[in-house]
């Protein structure tokens, strides 16, 4: 999370609230039956200095509102994993748990890091797996090499058996990867998805690049037969102070489930195109997260008084942008319909 972002999140007592960044997408969090999120950024603590790019660690206030939010499973493998060391892991792991959330990805011990992920909803298995391309050079902490889960063959592949062992039905993939700022996936990208999908994943989620990418929804064949399978290949940026295009905006995407008899499948899937809107109040300058097409709405409506023309110029883009790239690559995704009536 980038400094100014936290800043603006920081009360006159010292200490921080970040709902309100989130307020306008909070039932869009809360509502789904499992809500993924990742955490690129870590929890180490106060000791440790707050700060932004190129080494992140932000106050673990934000597990707490994530939590608030509606949140239930928090990735933390990615390029920023190692950005306070083994400290960092550890802390990070134990803020999140401590907030009663589930962290996916990195690890405290050699035992923890040979488990996997799975939690029952609503009848159905779910198996979460985190890997990342990258720790951006810094080097996992001797004698602790399982502290990130890589992008490695063998060791995805291990975790898919084990899952699959303990009876997952649905196995999600949840991947930082590809080629930063690049709105397409690139060719390691599309072979390790599909790799992946053969060998039993489900679902893929992309993060990473800071841009949105492609969706596919497709059939796929394994050695069970002929299975849908789904890849987000990046979700973009949710939140960031990153304001240019392509890198303002991001996705809340949905995956409906539906299990007859002991057969699950993918009934559904859309998403929400976010953008990252800025102001000022009270001479601090302000973050807020808002679905496009509400906001759009809003504005049209005139009732939302922090959207300016100049706003509502950029939400069009977005959803100009976001919706043909989308269905340049799988017309069967639509956006869900998030109607205006601000919440202000």
């Amino acid at each position: 999370m980038h400094m100014p972002v936290v800043q603006s999140a920081k009360l006159p007592d010292g200490s921080y609230d970040f709902k309100p960044i989130f307020y306008e997408v909070k039932d869009l969090l809360s509502s789904p039956d499992l809500t993924i999120v990742n955490l690129e950024t870590r929890l180490a603590g106060k000791e440790f200095g707050f700060s932004g790019y190129p080494a992140f660690n932000t106050p673990a206030a934000l597990a707490y509102d994530m939590k608030d939010l509606g949140v239930d499973v928090v990735l933390t493998a990615n390029n920023h994993s190692l950005d306070r060391g083994w400290p960092g892991i550890v802390n990070t792991l134990n803020n999140l748990e401590a907030a009663g959330l589930s962290p996916v990805g990195t690890y405290r011990s050699a035992e923890e890091a040979c488990k996997v992920f799975m939690t029952e909803v609503k009848n159905i298995k779910i198996g979460i797996l985190n890997y990342t391309e990258s720790t951006n050079g810094i080097p996992l902490p001797k004698g602790k090499e399982f502290a990130v889960d890589l992008i490695n063959g063998q060791k995805m592949y291990d975790d898919i058996e084990k899952l699959k062992a303990r009876g997952a039905e649905v196995i999600i993939a949840c991947l930082h990867f590809g080629t930063e700022y690049r709105r397409y996936p690139n060719e390691f990208q599309t072979k390790l998805v599909e790799d992946l999908f053969k060998r039993g994943v489900d679902i893929v989620l992309g993060n990473h690049v800071h841009v949105i990418q492609p969706m596919d929804l497709r059939k796929t064949s394994t050695e069970d037969g002929e299975k849908q399978c789904f890849v987000a290949y990046s979700l973009g940026n949710f939140i960031s102070n990153q304001s240019w295009r392509y890198s303002n905006c991001g996705l809340i995407t949905n995956v409906e489930l539906e299990k007859n008899g002991d057969r699950v499948t993918i009934k559904k899937v859309d998403y929400v195109p976010v953008w990252v809107d800025t102001y000022i109040k009270n001479g601090q300058k302000k973050y807020r997260v808002l679905p496009v097409q509400k906001a759009m709405e809003d504005y049209r409506a005139n009732t939302d008084p922090l959207l300016t023309k100049e706003d509502f110029i950029k939400l069009q883009e977005v959803w100009q942008d976001t919706t043909a790239l989308i269905s340049g690559t799988c017309p069967v995704i639509a956006p869900r319909n998030v109607p205006g009536g601000s919440k202000i």
